[in-house]
């Protein structure tokens, strides 16, 4: 087995079992688990400790049995596996769900600087975490240029072309549908933000401000707005290839 597959298993165990024991885990995921091997046991512990060093898990489960191999969910922990942030701690899924979200178009800067992302919060660079989704967010800002551009005499401006906050006004242009419309602002509002966070107006790089909390929700957010602009782009490309 590899630690992405039991790492789902073991979020689904945290969460039904808040306090409990390495060996329980083990056990559990022996008995559900087709193909687990004693060997896999190795992997089952790094994914724990992974989650220790993250802050998910926190070693103790009661005031008499306050150490390894006795683990608990820590308050963040709780949060993350009820309200999503489980993503944020599964590499493999996150890189997944930006393929999902993106029907496959992401280029691979896109895709590799949100792995990337995700490593850098597992390990609280959260400062490192807006960079990296700025730069794959710049890069989606230019697919989307690109689509409207291409074969159109009333594509964006030079100036458009370079912010997204801009280009909203070469698609306010285009015929949109009502639900596409209604969404692009927070959607396109958000790569927004994250480049800026990153870059000035003028493009300048500047340190972001980030904590672990705007980092977690940038980093969530981030694939369904590649989602949005890449399904955008389809919509426009198809929509070009029916006049012509």
């Amino acid at each position: 087995m590899d630690k992405a597959a039991l790492r789902p298993v073991i979020f689904e165990i945290l969460r039904r079992t808040p306090q409990t024991h390495l060996h329980a885990i083990e056990n559990e995921i022996r008995q559900r688990v087709d193909g687990y091997e004693r060997s896999d046991a190795l992997l089952v512990h790094e994914v724990v400790w992974d989650l220790l060093v993250q802050g998910v898990l926190a070693p103790g489960k009661n005031s008499l049995n306050l150490h390894l191999p006795f683990v608990h969910v820590t308050e963040y922990g709780a949060e993350s596996l009820e309200q999503g942030g489980a993503l944020a701690h599964n590499p493999d899924a996150y890189v997944a769900k930006i393929t999902e979200e993106s029907g496959g178009r992401a280029s691979p800067l896109v895709v590799e600087s949100g792995r990337d992302a995700q490593l850098a919060y597992s390990h609280g660079l959260y400062r490192v975490v807006v960079v990296l989704l700025a730069r794959a967010a710049d890069d989606v800002r230019a697919a989307l240029a690109a689509a409207l551009s291409k074969g159109s005499a009333h594509g964006p401006s030079e100036a458009e072309a370079s912010s997204i906050d801009a280009l909203r006004k070469a698609l306010t242009r285009l015929e949109l549908p009502a639900d596409v419309a209604r969404d692009m602002d927070p959607q396109l509002g958000g790569l927004e933000t994250v480049i800026r966070l990153s870059h000035d107006r003028d493009g300048v790089p500047r340190i972001p401000a980030a904590d672990r909390d705007r980092a977690l929700a940038l980093l969530l957010l981030f694939p369904g707005q590649c989602g949005f602009v890449y399904h955008l782009i389809d919509r426009i490309e198809h929509d070009r290839g029916a006049k012509s």
